[in-house]
C-alpha cells in the first residue's frame, strides 16, 4: 500500500509539474531555446565559413597590391627603356654618317679584346709594311708626331675616313696595305702617346697595357629616370653604388600646345632627376678615401654631363661610347659594358 501510494504520488507531481509548464510556457521556452541554440551552432559554422573567406580576401589583396606594385615597377622600367632607346636611335642617326665607311662597329669586352691583340700581334709579313699608329686624343695624322710616316701605304679613301674619326680617348689604327687587316680600335683610355711603327708584325703591347689599366674609377650611367652613380677601385668591379630614379615622363608624340607644355614638364622632371643623382654622386665622392682616377660617363652623355657638372672638376673624365642598360641584377657588369674596345673595321 504504501508503495503504491508513493506512485499515485509521483504521478500527482508530474501531472502538476506538466500543468505548471503549460500553464507558464515554459516548456515553448525550452523549445525556443534549443532552437536559438542550434540557430546558434548554425551561424557560428557559417562565421567559421565567413572569416576562411575574409582571410582569404585579404591575402588576395596582399597579393593584388604587390601584383599591381611590380606592374608599376616594370611599366617605369619599360619607359625607362623606351627613352633610352629613343635616345640611341638618335645617337645612330647621328653617327650614322661617320661609321658609314666602316665595313664593321662592333664592341669588344676586355676578354674578347685582349684575345683579339693577341691574334692581331701573331700576324706577320714578309715587308716591313704593317703600319701601327698611336693616335691621342686630339690630335691628327698631319701632326709632327707623324711627320715621317709614309702616308702612301694607307689608301686616299680610307685615309679620308681615319681623318673624320673623333673620339674623347684617341685610336690606334693597325693597317696592312694588302688589306688583310685594316681596322680602327677606339680604347676606353685615353691614348697616352703620339707614335707610329711600321714593321713585320703589328705592335700592340702599348693598347695590351692600356686596356690593363686598374685605375679608381667614379662612374656616372645617366638614363632620364633611372642613374648609376658609383665607385671602382680597380675599374674591374664596382665597390658602391646607387640607384637613383625618378618619375620622368616618355617623350610627346603629338605636336602643338600640348606637346610643349608636356616637354616643358618633362625637362623639369629630367633637370629634378639629374639634382638628384647630383646630389648622390656628391654624398659618395665624399664617402671616399682615395680619390678616383677618372670619372667614366656613360649613357645619356648630355644628361650625364649635367650630373657630375662642377663635381670634381679636376679628374679627367672619361665619355663611355658603349651601349649601357641599367638593371638591378647586372650593376656589377657596369665596368665591363662601359670600359669596352670598340672596333672600326676599314
Amino acid at each position: 500500500m504504501a508503495e503504491q501510494g508513493k506512485s499515485e504520488k509521483g504521478k500527482l507531481t508530474g501531472n502538476i509539474n506538466s500543468l505548471f509548464g503549460r500553464y507558464t510556457g515554459k516548456e515553448k521556452l525550452e523549445e525556443e531555446i534549443g532552437r536559438l541554440n542550434s540557430h546558434i551552432a548554425e551561424l557560428e559554422v557559417e562565421v567559421g565559413v565567413l572569416q576562411k573567406r575574409m582571410d582569404k580576401c585579404a591575402e588576395n589583396e596582399k597579393k593584388a597590391v604587390a601584383a599591381k606594385q611590380a606592374a608599376e615597377e616594370s611599366l617605369n622600367a619599360a619607359e625607362v627603356r623606351i627613352v633610352t632607346l629613343e635616345h640611341e636611335l638618335e645617337f645612330l642617326k647621328e653617327s650614322a654618317p661617320l661609321q658609314a665607311g666602316y665595313r664593321l662597329v662592333e664592341p669588344l669586352f676586355l676578354r674578347r679584346a685582349q684575345a683579339h691583340l693577341q691574334s692581331l700581334s701573331s700576324l706577320r709579313s714578309a715587308s716591313p709594311d704593317l703600319l701601327t699608329v698611336y693616335m691621342p686624343p686630339g690630335r691628327s695624322l698631319s701632326g709632327e708626331a707623324y711627320r715621317d710616316m709614309p702616308a702612301a701605304l694607307i689608301d686616299p679613301e680610307d685615309l679620308q675616313l681615319i681623318q673624320k674619326t673623333d673620339s674623347s680617348t684617341g685610336y690606334v689604327l693597325f693597317y696592312d696595305p694588302r688589306h688583310l687587316v685594316n681596322e680602327l680600335l677606339v680604347p676606353p683610355f685615353p691614348v697616352g702617346n703620339a707614335e707610329w711603327s711600321a714593321g713585320s708584325s703589328f705592335n700592340v703591347e702599348p693598347l695590351l697595357k692600356l686596356m690593363g689599366r686598374e685605375e679608381a674609377a667614379l662612374v656616372v650611367v645617366a638614363h632620364a629616370g633611372e642613374s648609376l652613380v658609383a665607385y671602382s677601385r680597380d675599374s674591374r668591379e664596382m665597390d658602391s653604388y646607387e640607384l637613383v630614379r625618378s618619375n620622368v615622363k616618355s617623350k610627346h608624340s603629338k605636336g602643338g600646345f600640348s606637346q610643349r607644355r608636356f616637354e616643358r614638364l618633362r625637362d623639369e622632371e629630367v633637370v629634378h632627376h639629374a639634382e638628384k643623382a647630383r646630389d648622390a654622386l656628391e654624398k659618395l665622392l665624399e664617402s671616399l678615401q682615395v680619390a678616383p682616377d677618372y670619372l667614366l660617363l656613360g649613357g645619356d652623355e648630355q644628361l650625364a654631363k649635367m650630373i657630375s657638372s662642377g663635381i670634381a672638376e679636376d679628374i679627367p673624365r672619361l665619355v663611355s661610347s658603349a651601349d649601357v642598360h641599367i638593371e638591378k641584377h647586372n650593376v656589377n657588369e657596369i665596368m665591363k659594358q662601359v670600359l669596352v674596345l670598340r672596333r672600326y673595321k676599314l
